[in-house]
């Protein structure tokens, strides 16, 4: 009889153990798994900090895209739209908000503007003030739209600032530099540098997109699905070159917008006209299009050189063949 008693306590105490250690076992197996998901998390938030940071699409043209294969030296050559778009006077703003006012206003510009450009496929490959320089490798046209999306989008928040869009279409070289414990990827082009010139242009002309004839040229249909006017033509120094210049209206206000849209004609015959050396007769058609405009910037910039080489002609000047330039880069 004690023996049985003996043996079944005994049978109880081994249950009882090994309860407790499948208990441990299971706490134990529950923590690995709070861990494992705990560092899955953590590996998947790295991750879309990385893709956040770095452009994507531009490390993609090196090897197979992936960055532990990365290397200081690497580079490429492509044919690319360029966008660059900014907030004009930013230094202004800068002196008028302390920090948080800056990065407040600086992040409620790039959460309208971004996702236009991630939208067309387009890829950020650094920021600005407020602005940025992005990339279009497959369409031209996406730049465009993207272009018009950012104005659009500015323009519904009630962005009150003065901001403005450069587009160029052209060689872009992309590399990787730095070195080997702090590196990334790299630009260098002219047609950046233009895009960015176009951008900080644009006010001057009252414009909110200017676009190079090379990159037009590449967009099908753009007279039947685009509103522009051509602005006159640029001189770029460094290729020797003369480049059109073109003024997108699609993101100005409606005012604006109808305004460039009535004249477009008479304004186009005025530019052709000036760079003709027909100063007088320039003149005469950038006045009637101030008539029906009095807004139009370019118009009247144009004015003023109209005024500044006529003159010049009656003093018996003579002009270098660079005046039948709106502008020099």
């Amino acid at each position: 009889m004690w023996a049985m008693i003996i043996a079944l306590a005994l049978l109880a105490a081994g249950l009882g153990i090994w309860a407790i250690l499948l208990s441990r076992q299971k706490r134990s197996l529950a923590r690995a798994l709070q861990q494992s998901e705990e560092k899955r998390k953590e590996a998947e938030g790295r991750e879309r900090i990385y893709d956040a940071m770095l452009p994507a699409r531009l490390c993609g043209l090196f090897q197979d895209g992936k960055l532990e294969n990365l290397y200081i030296g690497a580079e490429k050559s492509v044919r690319a739209a360029v966008l660059s778009v900014n907030i004009h006077d930013f230094e202004a703003i800068v002196r008028q908000q302390d920090a948080a006012g800056i990065f407040r206003f600086v992040n409620q510009i790039l959460s309208l503007a971004v996702p236009c450009i991630l939208y067309q496929e387009g890829e950020i490959d650094k920021f600005v003030n407020a602005g940025f320089l992005a990339f279009f490798l497959n369409s031209p046209e996406r730049a465009l739209k993207a272009a018009v999306s950012v104005c659009e989008a500015l323009s519904e928040a009630g962005i009150k600032e003065e901001y403005a869009i450069g587009l160029s279409y052209g060689d872009v070289k992309i590399g990787v530099a730095g070195h080997e414990r702090r590196f990334g990827i790299m630009t260098v082009s002219d047609t950046t540098g233009l895009a960015d010139f176009l951008q900080e242009l644009a006010p001057r002309y009252r414009a909110r997109i200017l676009i190079t004839g090379s990159l037009r040229s590449q967009i099908p249909d753009f007279e039947k699905n685009y509103n522009g006017r051509y602005l006159g033509n640029i001189y770029l120094k460094a290729a020797g070159e003369t480049e059109e210049l073109y003024d997108v209206y699609d993101g100005d206000e409606a005012e604006d917008k109808n305004g460039k849209r009535k004249t477009r004609l008479l304004f186009e015959k005025g530019v052709d006209l000036f760079k003709e050396g027909k100063y007088y007769d320039a003149r005469l058609h950038f006045i009637e299009v101030l008539k029906a405009n009095r807004m139009d910037g370019a118009a009247k910039e144009y004015l003023h050189l109209c005024d500044q080489y006529s003159q010049a002609v009656s003093g018996g000047t003579t002009l270098g063949k660079n005046i039948s330039y709106l502008e020099i880069y």
